[in-house]
């Protein structure tokens, strides 16, 4: 064996991890090939919600998100990611993976990955520590992008409004309605919001309107931190490193034993996105998605994990079908 060269088994193992990262309902807009050291990742179009994601900012997002679980994934097996973004047309990232010295942090953030969920309850009203708003900011940056926190009134105020007006505009589409319920309450889907990780539509800024929610809601205010993740630009690139802030975001707040969600709906339209770039951040930046973060009420139940596709639907070889170092099906030896 080449020590040189991952096997495809480690292949295998970090984008099982890497795809349990979020998407737009659970969508999964993903597909991954691989090739000797070279790992490409490619968004899947035919995933696209053309209702909710008519521009696919939240497709990018998608993937930028399971791109980051990828390079954490990877660096704890053993293997450097070191990614090149959009190096083509239909290539989101090619990545070169180089032997690596893991270390613990590496660990400890990949062990987050499946403990991570998206968490649409009111969370306790217990502030952040100040340490931890550092963590999470800088878990931003690291990326590319900004995490702020939106500790002023005016500026919560500014977002809960474009929040409920973009709510009202998707609830004047019939479109978008149909979409939503098509992926929402799922039972035995392998994508999708379940109907058990969703609770009923409360006040905006906190969830969409997912068809049969079955998820109880915990009781009292809602006291979770609301911040907004944004970039200096707005091209498909700026996108693509907002959706691996928002993962490392996400995944260091799981670390420091936090609840978080990542919401969109408030930047789907034009009109509300513009107003939180303007009203919210105060120009300059580009917002990209919305971070609830904070802590669970005592007793609040632990969610389920929502499923994911099966790692053979958005992985293959690029090579041909059965790659190399791919085991072959034990139907189709001998042939």
């Amino acid at each position: 064996m080449n020590q040189n060269l991952p096997d495809a088994y480690t292949v295998r193992a970090a984008v099982a991890l890497a795809v349990r990262a979020p998407s737009v309902h659970n969508t999964q807009p993903w597909s991954w090939r691989f090739s000797g050291r070279t790992v490409e990742l490619r968004a899947d179009e035919s995933r696209l919600l053309r209702h909710t994601d008519p521009e696919g900012r939240d497709l990018l997002v998608s993937c930028g998100c399971v791109l980051h679980h990828f390079t954490v994934a990877a660096a704890a097996l053993g293997w450097a990611a070191q990614i090149h973004r959009l190096p083509e047309p239909g290539v989101l990232a090619r990545i070169v993976l180089v032997p690596h010295d893991t270390r613990d942090a590496d660990i400890a953030l990949a062990t987050a990955i499946p403990r991570r969920r998206s968490d649409r309850r009111r969370f306790a009203a217990r502030p952040l520590l100040v340490r931890d708003e550092v963590f999470l900011a800088k878990s931003a940056t690291d990326q590319g992008a900004v995490l702020r926190f939106l500790d002023e009134a005016p500026q919560r105020s500014a977002l809960t409004a474009a929040a409920v007006e973009a709510q009202g505009l998707h609830r004047a589409d019939p479109g978008y309605g149909t979409e939503l319920a098509a992926w929402s309450g799922r039972r035995y889907a392998p994508d999708g919001v379940p109907a058990q990780n969703a609770i009923r539509a409360t006040a905006a800024p906190r969830v969409r309107d997912f068809a049969d929610a079955m998820l109880p809601d915990t009781g009292g205010p809602d006291g979770a931190a609301l911040t907004v993740l944004a970039t200096a630009g707005d091209d498909p690139i700026d996108r693509l490193r907002a959706g691996e802030a928002a993962s490392a975001v996400l995944l260091t707040a799981t670390r420091l034993n936090l609840a978080s969600c990542l919401v969109t709906e408030p930047l789907e339209p034009v009109s509300t996105r513009g107003v939180i770039r303007d009203c919210v951040l105060g120009g300059g930046l580009e917002p990209h998605a919305v971070v609830r973060v904070g802590y669970l009420p005592e007793g609040a139940a632990p969610l389920p994990a929502t499923p994911r596709r099966p790692i053979g639907e958005v992985l293959r070889p690029a090579a041909h079908p059965y790659g190399v170092g791919l085991p072959v099906p034990a139907e189709l030896r001998g042939r």
